[in-house]
This record gives structure tokens, C-alpha cells and sequence, in this order.
């Protein structure tokens, strides 16, 4: 499938860098989408609200502000079926995993990680 994986979190660089990391308690959304999937945190880096971190693919890392990222999730990760996703995420139909409560909880200046990984 080609496509990305993108995962959410409240975890650091250095946390979700680490062998075998990945804390499932601290992933706020999850989803698999199509090529276009990754447009949306591309957008906001050139907005200056995000940074991109590494760009290989396996995965690409973010960091950016709860106050930017929490929007976003709130206005819903919407289905689709075909592959391009454009400047909203959007996911392939049953694939989003959205944590409301553990998104509430995130305060305005929280920095958050965004993964987004290859699945080609």
C-alpha cells in the first residue's frame, strides 16, 4: 500500500526515538492514509507552526505546539477512499484512532511529536 501511518503523541523526540518506544497511553491519534497524507503537518512547518525534524520516511518526526495540533483533531480525522488527502487529515475508512479525553488533557503549550511513517 502506498501510503503513510501517522501517529500523535505526547511523548518526545528522545522518548519516541528510543528502542522499542512508543508509549500507547501517551498517543493522543493514530490513522493510516494515502500518498497525500502528510500535506497537512507540511502545511502548518510552512506556516512556522510546526518543525520537521527527520525526513526519511522511516518515519519523518515533528514536533509542534498542543495549541496547534488539538485543533486539527478536533475538527475530526475525515474518512476517505481514494489517495490524496490535501491540507485536513484524513484517513483510510476505519483506520483513525482518536483519543478525545488524552486530547483535552493536553495543555495549550505541550509539544507534541507527529510520526509520519512510509508504508510504501
Amino acid at each position: 500500500m502506498l501510503g503513510w501511518w501517522t501517529v500523535i503523541s505526547t511523548e518526545t523526540l528522545a522518548q519516541r526515538a528510543l528502542p522499542g518506544g512508543g508509549n500507547k497511553e501517551a498517543t493522543l491519534a493514530n490513522w493510516e492514509s494515502g500518498l497525500g497524507g502528510m500535506d497537512w503537518i507540511v502545511e502548518l512547518c510552512k506556516q512556522g507552526k510546526a518543525e520537521q525534524h527527520s525526513f526519511n520516511g522511516y518515519p519523518n518526526r515533528f514536533t509542534a505546539l498542543a495549541s496547534e495540533i488539538t485543533p486539527v483533531l478536533a475538527r475530526g480525522i475525515k474518512e476517505h477512499l481514494g489517495h490524496f488527502n490535501g491540507p485536513e487529515p484524513s484517513a483510510w475508512k476505519g483506520s483513525a484512532t482518536v483519543h478525545q479525553e488524552r486530547i483535552a488533557a493536553c495543555a495549550p503549550d505541550q509539544l507534541l511529536t507527529v510520526e509520519v511513517w512510509d508504508q510504501s
